[in-house]
């Protein structure tokens, strides 16, 4: 059963069509998890947790997720939020299935309706992370460096910034070049 990521309503398995790969599940870590979300802005890390700012449903809240791997089952709750996001083996190792969970808190303001919408982005951007951890190409590995050590160390903002700065550079080297072919042509 496909599910296409803008369709995520209740908490189901989303299969992900790609291997199980248990070393990724072990090694994930709380922090790249959560800057995998790509509308969470994360702060430094204090004795409380890390603050984190939902810039899509504009909360705020302090993070401490609770990491656990059993019986090639992947589980990450986040207690202050209610959120869960979990992973599992299907198909004997074959198949890859993301879920997330979401349990109501007392003094939380994040409601059901947010963490859909949360999760509507972060199961997909979870999903591509985990997809160039299936290969190791030179072009996988070249992303998981660029993924680790650049777009992940930086926030939401940072990231949309580059992204613009990114395609304006394309588009002045688009520029130039068709001005050199015409100078070339027409020109001098």
């Amino acid at each position: 059963m496909t599910i296409i990521a803008d369709n995520i309503q209740t908490p189901v398995w989303m299969d992900t069509n790609l291997q199980w790969n248990p070393k990724f599940w072990k090694s994930l870590k709380a922090k790249t998890l959560m800057r995998l979300n790509p509308h969470w802005h994360l702060d430094k890390k204090t004795e409380a947790g890390t603050p984190v700012e939902d810039m899509l449903v504009d909360k705020k809240f302090l993070s401490e997720p609770i990491l656990s791997f059993e019986q090639n089952i992947f589980k990450a709750d986040f207690p202050e939020t209610g959120l869960s996001i979990s992973a599992r083996m299907d198909d004997n190792g074959g198949s890859t299935s993301l879920r997330y969970d979401f349990t109501p808190v007392a003094d939380s303001k994040f409601t059901t309706e947010d963490a859909q919408k949360t999760v509507q982005y972060w199961l997909p951007s979870l999903r591509e992370y985990y997809r160039l951890h299936q290969s190791n190409s030179v072009k996988h590995r070249f992303w998981r460096f660029f993924m680790d050590k650049i777009m992940l160390t930086m926030n939401p903002t940072q990231r949309r910034i580059c992204s613009f700065m990114f395609k304006l550079t394309m588009l002045e080297i688009l520029f130039v070049t068709a001005l050199i072919i015409g100078w070339h042509f027409y020109g001098g």
